[in-house]
């Protein structure tokens, strides 16, 4: 439009002057055979031969030739001349009819007209694959600053469930993975790489039916998992997904595009701070509110329904290896039987220091008493193996012991009933155990203390 206004002007002083000539021309040109017969008849004084006739003809037929040249195949010309301008890309192409009121001029202003509209269109298609390069590119700084961050970077199609980017790094990681459906790679990943404690959530978590309902009915724009693949070594390694949802108004696919962080480091970290806060940090064995809270769960949830022991053991003249050889040597006992205790029983039974020089264990599903007496029996005789500085002290242990679901189901009337159990051992000599009222055929009877095994 800029470029038709700055030629508007030059062209009506052009169409004048041209026009001014034209009529000139026109004028001659219907005169001229007149002058010719006009010359031929010496003043139109002589006879017209046929001779006369004949050139008058030919001259008459030369002048509508040179007439209908100018009036029609110039600019026919021109226009032609103009549109193949315009086919080979010059949208600035233009073409202005000096036939002011004829059919050639209305042709030239519907052509203009369209190379108008062609100009606009090509100037927002310009400018549209302009803002789509600059797309493009920031597209490409946005997933290489990710690939940055992150060890792996993923995008895919949930509604024609297929990977769009991100495919060959996961094969180079996974040969197994042979398939871009997205729902398979889920499906292997979490069979053949995620743990197993993992895969369950994992697999639940980044299906298409979850994340197109988390995305489309839940109003979530990012869904997140921490989780656990195996290495080469045969360990795991804790990673952290985030899945975003793509908003894309050009398609109706749902379409996601997911970052993986390697967070092994972090996390063990975080386990480290997290079971320091669970240990005793002299012994190394669960504090006393852990081992609280780990038995009292254990018993009203998959313990229930069990039979466990709540053994609670106590260094017999703790407070003399202090007030005699310092703490020091107080300490080193106490590391000492923390070591023994933790050998003696099984990773899933609980054990923890949760006072002094006081220990507590639950034996989790006892099979039978002789069981739990020669583990008792191992107790005593592993604080004989305890060594000390001074090699003529001798350390010993008092045990008491309560029973799950026979003498209470409460943690807390389990835990007076061991401690009165191991107040009976000491009272009675140390160095031994008691129960805490025991009866046979799973019949509990009225409290009755026994110092040792050979007394029930």
């Amino acid at each position: 439009m800029l470029y038709m206004a700055l030629t508007y002007v030059p062209y009506k002083m052009e169409v004048f002057v041209v026009k001014k000539r034209l009529w000139c021309l026109y004028i001659l040109l219907i005169l001229l055979p007149v002058i010719v017969l006009a010359i031929m008849t010496e003043g139109f004084k002589l006879t017209v031969t046929g001779l006369d006739i004949v050139i008058f003809i030919c001259v008459q037929a030369l002048c509508i030739f040179l007439i209908s040249h100018f009036l029609l195949y110039r600019p026919v010309q021109g226009l032609i001349n103009v549109i193949y301008r315009a086919i080979k890309g010059d949208y600035h192409a233009r073409f202005f009819s000096y036939d002011t009121g004829g059919v050639l001029n209305r042709l030239s202003f519907a052509f203009n007209e369209l190379m108008n509209c062609v100009e606009s269109q090509m100037k927002e298609l310009s400018e549209n694959r302009i803002l789509q390069n600059k797309l493009y590119e920031n597209e490409k700084i946005y997933r290489s600053a990710l690939e940055l961050t992150c060890e792996r970077l993923f995008e895919a199609d949930l509604t024609h469930n297929k990977v769009l980017y991100g495919y060959d790094s996961y094969h180079r990681a996974f040969p197994f993975l042979q398939t871009e459906m997205y729902d398979e790679m889920i499906r292997l990943l979490s069979e053949k790489v995620v743990c197993t404690k993992d895969a369950k959530k994992f697999c639940g978590t980044f299906s298409r039916g979850n994340l197109a309902d988390t995305f489309l009915h839940k109003n979530t724009k990012e869904v997140t998992m921490e989780y656990r693949l195996l290495n080469n070594s045969g360990g795991f390694v804790w990673y952290f997904a985030t899945v975003v949802f793509l908003n894309s108004s050009e398609t109706d696919s749902l379409k996601i595009i997911g970052y993986i962080k390697n967070i092994n480091a972090r996390k063990k970290h975080e386990i480290e701070i997290f079971n320091q806060s669970q240990k005793d940090g002299l012994t190394g064995l669960y504090n006393k509110k852990v081992t609280q809270d780990m038995i009292e769960s254990f018993i009203s949830g998959d313990g229930c329904s069990g039979h466990h022991a709540l053994i609670m053991v106590d260094i017999d003249n703790f407070k003399r290896i202090n007030d005699t050889m310092g703490h020091t040597e107080g300490d080193s006992a106490l590391v000492q039987v923390a070591h023994k205790l933790k050998s003696l029983f099984r990773t899933s039974d609980i054990v923890g220091r949760v006072g002094g020089d006081e220990f507590l264990t639950l034996m989790k599903n006892i099979s039978s008493l002789d069981v739990l007496i020669k583990k008792l029996d191992s107790i005593k005789q592993y604080f004989n193996e305890i060594h000390l500085k001074d090699n003529s002290f001798r350390i010993s242990g008092s045990i008491g012991v309560s029973f799950y679901p026979y003498d209470s189901t409460s943690f807390f009337e389990l835990y007076k009933m061991s401690d009165a159990a191991l107040y009976n051992s000491k009272k009675i000599g140390k160095n031994c155990f008691s129960f805490y009222g025991f009866g046979n055929n799973g019949e509990k009877p009225d409290m009755a203390l026994q110092p040792d095994k050979n007394s029930l």
